[in-house]
């Protein structure tokens, strides 16, 4: 169930971001005013202050809803003040670019650490319906050899923290979940299935 959640949510925020860059990209954005409610700056030591090293903006959207905006880089930051009225460009109610610039971030800190849980729980979830459904055509022996989905749980975990810490250091890469989830998923899955079929081989010669 919890593998069925997460794949939804980054399913749908895949496609709200990719959809998004896109209509930026073909200047489709609906143009809109947004007030900047709050300006904040984080510095590398985990404060907050002037000197920061990235900046993030809550702004008021015409909705009545509040959107924000994530930027690492100095030169990048957005010149705004608190109380201001800035041009905003709008898709479906998401805030994707303020002033012209690009404002989206894919893949956010909180979207990180939320992903590590994906691929252990998607590579859990299949290795199991796979030995339910063996265990309807063969023997209960068979499903206890030494392939056990523990170790195969475990390298998609260990992945998923090699892979996001990756694709935080790619910036501005909407489909950026998607690799990441193949290398970390899928990787350990081919690897099950090369040593599952080695193991149904060498039972027949038995």
């Amino acid at each position: 169930m919890i593998a069925a959640v997460l794949l939804a949510y980054f399913g749908h925020r895949v496609y709200v971001e990719t959809a998004a860059y896109s209509a930026y990209r073909a200047g489709a954005l609906a143009p809109a005013s947004a007030e900047v409610v709050e300006v904040s700056y984080a510095s590398a030591k985990g404060g907050f202050g002037g000197d920061g090293t990235s900046q993030a903006v809550r702004f008021r959207l015409p909705s009545g809803d509040e959107g924000t905006s994530l930027t690492r880089e100095r030169e990048a930051f957005l010149d705004v003040d608190e109380g201001q009225i800035v041009r905003a460009g709008m898709w479906h109610g998401h805030l994707v670019t303020v002033e012209g610039q690009y404002v989206r971030a894919p893949w956010t800190p909180g979207a990180a650490l939320v992903f590590t849980l994906l691929p252990p729980t998607f590579v859990l979830m299949v290795l199991q319906v796979y030995r339910l459904w063996r265990l309807r055509k063969e023997r209960p022996k068979y499903l206890l050899g030494d392939n056990s989905s523990g170790a195969y749980t475990m390298a998609a975990a260990l992945l998923a923290f090699g892979a996001s810490f990756v694709a935080s250091l790619v910036d501005g890469v909407p489909w950026v979940p998607v690799p990441a989830f193949v290398v970390s998923a899928l990787g350990p899955l081919a690897l099950f299935a090369f040593r599952e079929n080695l193991e149904r081989r060498a039972a027949r010669r038995r």
